[in-house]
């Protein structure tokens, strides 16, 4: 273990890229690289994909691999860390036969340290930007922080006196994943009245569509179109913040949502913040509605010690969070 190391590599892994970051003990990024992750072209593909963007980092940097301590790396799915193996995740795979075969149980740190030459530890991508945040964000000089990822889906992560929660097998805070309403909308996971069923992009969407589908005046026809195809959360952000009704509601109904998830966390983790990311969270009224509803529905004394902020590290928080899961490993 390289304990005097000076420098770490954190990885963003994500279904279109793959980002890998030089970060020194001075916290600042060193040097970095972008490339295809190649996510459906099979874990041999991926693996060389990542060990080849760790590498044009590194060289980036101006140093050698040999002076890195150890590469941390942020990886969709559930996501086993003891064992650095990916139990699952959906956006990476091959196709056989015909058919797309999501990685299952496919090793990933070990063949990707075995490449470099430096050991490897991973995490789930949400957990990570969650530790990013916490070190180096909006979280810092904070022990107790919730994190929620606003897109397409719903990431989260927790840290609980310094210390990120995993859970047994890495699958902990599926935060996205647990019902705001008994019997409700249906998720992408199969299962009804979850956060991400009416938080997410699709779920906004569709409540703007229904809106436009009941004949009252708005923008978003003008904007996209008389049936809404050319819709976006960006179009719906716009239309509200020119004062249109429509679009205002559907930031008020998402953030009421939101509030009740919120409030949900507030009241089993018991943070001083909650912190939320991805573009979504700059919506107009979303927040403010938000920690409106969570202030009504989580116990006073919990949420009165707590507040919501905004991420502060941007595309930063993985390739960040990833370092300090290596920063915490050699230290070990």
């Amino acid at each position: 273990m390289k304990r005097d190391a000076e420098y770490v590599v954190g990885v963003d892994l994500g279904g279109t890229n793959v980002r890998a970051a030089v970060v020194g003990r001075d916290e600042q990024i060193k040097g970095q690289a972008r490339n295809p992750s190649d996510a459906k072209n099979g874990a041999p593909r991926v693996v060389a994909q990542t060990v080849a963007t760790v590498r044009q980092a590194v060289e980036d940097a101006g140093l050698a691999v040999e002076q890195i301590g150890a590469v941390g790396m942020a990886v969709p799915g559930h996501i086993e860390p003891r064992r650095g193996l990916i139990i699952w995740s959906p956006n990476f795979g091959e196709t056989v036969d015909g058919l797309f075969r999501m990685f299952l149980d496919v090793p990933f740190g070990e063949p990707v340290g075995e490449q470099l030459g430096v050991p490897v530890v991973m995490g789930n991508d949400a957990n990570v930007a969650a530790l990013g945040e916490f070190r180096y964000g909006a979280g810092r000089h904070i022990d107790d922080m919730v994190m929620l990822t606003l897109g397409t889906g719903i990431g989260s992560g927790v840290i609980t006196g310094g210390h990120l929660i995993i859970g047994a097998t890495g699958g902990a805070v599926e935060f996205g994943h647990h019902a705001i309403v008994a019997g409700g909308l249906q998720c992408g996971c199969g299962n009804f009245g979850c956060l991400e069923a009416y938080c997410g992009t699709q779920p906004i969407l569709e409540r703007a569509l229904r809106l436009m589908e009941s004949g009252r005046p708005t923008l978003l026809t003008e904007k996209a179109g008389r049936h809404g195809s050319g819709l976006t959360p960006k179009i719906i952000d716009e239309a509200a913040r020119e004062g249109d009704e429509v679009a205002i509601q559907v930031w008020r109904e998402t953030g009421y949502y939101l509030g009740i998830g919120i409030g949900n966390a507030v009241n089993i983790f018991n943070p001083a913040l909650v912190v939320i990311g991805g573009g979504i969270r700059k919506a107009t009224g979303l927040l403010e509605t938000a920690d409106r509803v969570m202030r009504r529905r989580a116990v006073d004394s919990a949420a009165s010690v707590c507040r919501i902020v905004e991420a502060g590290l941007g595309e930063d928080a993985g390739v960040m969070g990833a370092a300090e899961l290596a920063w915490r490993h050699i230290q070990s």
